[in-house]
């Protein structure tokens, strides 16, 4: 069996101490310092979850992003904030991307404050070019050229994870532009197309396995084994923690349904989330990680 990995990209949970700063922020009742401080102190606690688990690639959970796009669309000439919109069948709501121009550029990449440094291989996580330029008018190729790839390449990343939350959604799947897009961000970082929450069965009939892209992510709790093609020769992101469900997985359950994935024909597999974690409290989240980093030893151990 290949070497098995884990990891957690996406959005992670803020703390109750994060979440109450940002609202004392809001009201005037903090400074920016103590909110700062506070974001330190919760970027510490995960890169120790992490470690703890024995991940293998670091993320910084991306404590500053109120969802996958706002940075960007804040930083790049020609996108906009949109309406207040319901994300997927969440109960949470984001201000979706608008255009003002169908050529949006990135002036100057996102530093520091939005990616945070970190000691040892890491992964970052982006808005896939389908995503960013979902609803905009835009085309995947515009927004990977002119907004994605400048960050990319500005990037010192092991991985680079493109979250994709809406293709597998998508009543029909075209993936000619996203494929150019793609195309457009090769040449630096490894990159993997993470399709979250959602059944993958029609993006993978539509090519999906095909894309230029090192991994493929998969939501298991939505996409039957059997919809990965036979052959499949990616390294998969297999979804296997359920990032909407406060319900704690069993790490050797998890271990049994991996050799599955290998059978299809996957040279590599990751352990990871099914989407962001954000979506249950940080307390539960990182009892997760546990359980993934647990996950990934027991499977290890059945096959020696």
């Amino acid at each position: 069996m290949a070497e098995l990995q884990a990891f957690s990209p996406g959005l992670y949970p803020r703390s109750e101490a994060l979440v109450q700063a940002t609202r004392d922020l809001d009201r005037g009742r903090t400074t920016h310092e103590a909110v700062d401080e506070q974001v330190q102190r919760d970027l510490a606690e995960l890169v120790t979850v992490q470690q703890q688990a024995g991940l293998d690639l670091l993320a910084d959970g991306m404590l500053r992003w109120q969802d996958v796009f706002r940075p960007f669309v804040e930083a790049a000439d020609g996108l906009e904030t949109g309406a207040l919109t319901r994300f997927l069948d969440t109960n949470t709501f984001y201000r979706a991307p608008s255009a003002s121009s169908v050529t949006p550029t990135l002036g100057e990449p996102l530093g520091d404050r939005y990616i945070a440094p970190l000691a040892g291989p890491r992964l970052v996580t982006l808005p896939s070019p389908f995503a960013l330029a979902h609803g905009t008018g835009v085309e995947p190729v515009a927004m990977a050229e002119g907004v994605l790839k400048p960050q990319i390449d500005a990037l010192d990343a092991d991985l680079v994870v493109l979250e994709e939350p809406f293709l597998a959604r998508a009543e029909t799947i075209d993936l000619s532009s996203l494929e150019t897009g793609l195309q457009k961000l090769a040449g630096g970082p490894k990159l993997a197309l993470w399709l979250t929450f959602g059944d993958a069965q029609k993006a993978f009939e539509a090519g999906l396995a095909d894309l230029p892209v090192d991994a493929i992510g998969i939501d298991f709790y939505a996409t039957r084994v059997s919809a990965i093609p036979e052959g499949f020769d990616k390294m998969l992101l297999a979804g296997v923690l359920d990032a909407r469900s406060s319900a704690l997985e069993e790490p050797r359950e998890i271990a049994a349904f991996i050799p599955q994935l290998y059978e299809r024909g996957a040279t590599e597999v990751a352990l990871v989330p099914n989407g962001d974690l954000q979506y249950v409290s940080e307390a539960v989240a990182r009892e997760k990680l546990a359980r993934l980093g647990k996950a990934k030893t027991a499977t290890t151990e059945a096959a020696a």
